[in-house]
């Protein structure tokens, strides 16, 4: 019950907040509050997967890769604030791995941790940053802010409704060696919200989708957000952890919280670009 109490008062305060910062912020800040959350999911996720159990000599060492990695992930988010600069991107790409290659050296003489440590700092770049920088680019479009919605409406009311159902009724594991309380009941009603939440979005405050079309995306971003709690599960498994951080009241981290988002932002955004024929500043013709 105090969980219960302690998720609706959290959303209580932050889901206001929320609103006003897609509806009105302008881009330029709009992108500045997708770094900071980029940075704080990047942090929790070298922290998880890298560990802080090390002495300070050798902690000094292994985490300087990732201070590049938190750098390269502001960079993906400025290069997806700004079109004309998307050239930049393989540059940065390539600086990116030379430079963790390099710093990575310094790891010392257990070169089997330091490779190791090399590939999750890269990985986390792409995993965090990169998938969640297609908020930037959703936000960009002709009106960005409601497709920006769309995005978290979907996938945050497939979440909640996995978590109620799977605890009334769930009896059936989904998946018992990542996340033992999720059920495949949980699941089942997960993906039934997000389908409705879509259907409900686009008669309330999206232009441009039938009722059968919504339904379909909201049956694959209820899959794709349900994916990426599951990716996430898998690294907090390894870890030993229940929740990513404690950043967010009854919440858990921000990666906590952003994990199925990193799966169906990047999906909605390439099926409006690919499929609805949206371009870079609206609908094409």
């Amino acid at each position: 019950m105090r969980e219960h109490v302690g998720r609706v008062l959290s959303a209580l305060v932050a889901l206001p907040l929320l609103y006003g910062a897609i509806r009105f912020l302008p881009l330029p800040l709009f992108a500045v509050l997708t770094a900071a959350v980029v940075f704080l999911a990047q942090i929790e996720f070298y922290r998880m997967t890298l560990g802080w159990h090390d002495g300070p000599v050798v902690r000094k060492a292994r985490y300087a890769a990732p201070g590049v990695g938190v750098a390269a992930g502001a960079g993906i988010v400025v290069i997806a604030s700004q079109p004309a600069r998307a050239a930049g991107l393989p540059l940065l790409a390539t600086a990116l791995v030379m430079a963790v290659g390099v710093t990575a050296l310094r790891g010392g003489q257990d070169w089997r941790q330091a490779s190791t440590d090399a590939a999750l700092v890269v990985f986390g770049v792409w995993y965090v940053a990169w998938l969640f920088a297609h908020f930037v680019s959703l936000r960009e479009l002709r009106g960005g802010e409601w497709l920006v919605f769309f995005v978290l409406w979907v996938t945050w009311i497939g979440d909640a409704a996995a978590y109620y159902v799977g605890r009334a009724i769930g009896k059936t594991p989904l998946a018992p060696r990542l996340s033992p309380k999720k059920t495949v009941a949980g699941a089942v009603g997960g993906v039934a919200a997000s389908a409705a939440a879509a259907v409900i979005a686009a008669a309330w405050f999206i232009d441009g989708f039938s009722w059968p079309e919504a339904v379909v995306v909201g049956v694959v971003g209820g899959l794709a957000g349900m994916a990426g709690d599951l990716v996430e599960s898998m690294f907090k498994r390894g870890a030993g952890v229940k929740d990513s951080g404690g950043l967010i009241p009854s919440h858990g981290g921000f990666l906590d919280k952003i994990d199925g988002l990193l799966f169906t932002a990047p999906l909605f955004y390439y099926y409006l670009v690919w499929v609805k024929g949206y371009g870079a500043h609206g609908v094409a013709g």
